[in-house]
């Protein structure tokens, strides 16, 4: 197939019945937006991409609404201009959602990845087939709970576990000391997220503990944006120390950054830097500058794969996170990614994206239908 230009955009938003489960213990159960795009070619071609919003009373229609101002700009280009689009959508006179052009851009990648007859991590450089997962927890009632779910997690073949927890110092100290005592014989790698919650004195008493302990990592212990103290807990502490990876997101303040040691690895997800195109550029850049890139890969299954692709395709991420509640982000996806027994996953085996999606079952549940 060589005619790829673009004939037909559609994006919906559903919200599904079910809220999820929350990750801070001061948060309201979140109303869960799946935003999907469908990019057809003229020859037949459809790429595919899906992210998520979350809200706390109603559904979110502000990244459909802002495609809504982009489509037209994409008929009757060639699906494989995606460096030049990139561009085009990058923000400059009109500030652009980074999800936005992460949907576009993603869904780009699938049809030439399709067009190719190759899984998209083939395109992205085919660096290996199979990774390895870890669970995402939810916050959990009391440290038993937290004991009794790493062992269920065990038994089902996970080699790696992050705690989401009450994001109290003392709280989640005593957690960690209860899940020490009860499974530290079993090997596991073990991380830390909590939330941009601590302050640096909170995040340097816990991360010392974090770090005589070996956890893999200590994820989101200050703001974001508080890169002064991430430099602190960096170089003070023995745990690798991420952000949470949702604010600092535009490749160049990701790479001014790392230049400053501001973290151990860079926390990034493809759906929230604007695609796949800028997060090659963070990866390369990390890599050059002698550091890993943890993508994160929570969300509807369409991002999950999005991000596991590009794991596969390039030397960068030790995990893939599984987020425990599996079905809320399964919504109209036939064939999901899953955890095997190994405590590994696989891409898809068809091309590009590779995720056989319903979409009788989106129309049908779409609160916003747009289409050009």
């Amino acid at each position: 197939m060589t005619n790829l230009i673009i004939e037909h955009v559609e994006v919906f938003a559903c919200t599904p019945p079910v809220r999820g489960s929350t990750w801070t213990p001061e948060q309201p159960e979140p109303c869960t937006t799946h935003t999907f795009i469908r990019i057809t070619t003229r020859d037949g071609v459809v790429g595919s991409a899906a992210t998520d919003a979350y809200t706390s009373h109603h559904r979110d229609a502000v990244l459909a609404e802002t495609l809504r101002d982009m489509i037209p700009d994409l008929i009757g280009r060639s699906a494989l201009d995606r460096e030049a689009l990139w561009l085009h959508f990058h923000p400059k006179a009109y500030a652009r959602s980074a999800q936005a052009q992460a949907l576009i851009d993603v869904a780009l990648w699938d049809i030439a990845a399709q067009a190719a007859g190759q899984p998209l991590f083939k395109l992205l450089g085919g660096y290996r087939e199979r990774i390895d997962a870890y669970a995402s927890t939810p916050v959990l009632a009391t440290p038993h709970a937290y004991v009794e779910a790493v062992q269920q997690l065990a038994e089902r073949g996970y080699r790696a576990i992050k705690f989401h927890c009450w994001c109290d110092p003392a709280r989640d100290l005593e957690m960690i000391e209860q899940v020490q005592r009860a499974h530290a014989d079993k090997g596991l790698a073990l991380m830390l997220d909590v939330e941009q919650r601590y302050d640096l004195n909170a995040a340097l008493t816990v991360g010392r503990v974090l770090g005589e302990l070996g956890y893999a990592w200590f994820e989101a212990p200050l703001d974001d944006y508080d890169l002064a103290g991430y430099q602190q807990l960096t170089a003070r502490l023995n745990v690798p120390v991420l952000a949470a990876g949702n604010a600092i997101t535009d490749y160049r303040l990701v790479a001014f950054a790392v230049r400053q040691l501001c973290w151990s690895r860079v926390r990034v997800d493809v759906m929230t830097c604007g695609g796949i195109t800028p997060a090659l550029k963070i990866i390369h850049n990390a890599a050059a500058n002698g550091i890993q890139v943890e993508l994160q890969s929570w969300g509807h299954a369409l991002a999950q794969a999005a991000n596991l692709h590009l794991m596969l395709g390039q030397p960068t991420s030790s995990y893939f996170e599984q987020a425990c509640e599996y079905e809320l982000f399964e919504f109209a996806t036939a064939n999901p990614i899953r955890t095997n027994p190994r405590g590994q996953v696989t891409a898809p085996g068809n091309a590009g994206l590779g995720l056989e999606i319903d979409w009788v079952q989106i129309e049908r549940c779409a609160d916003i239908h747009l289409k050009q």
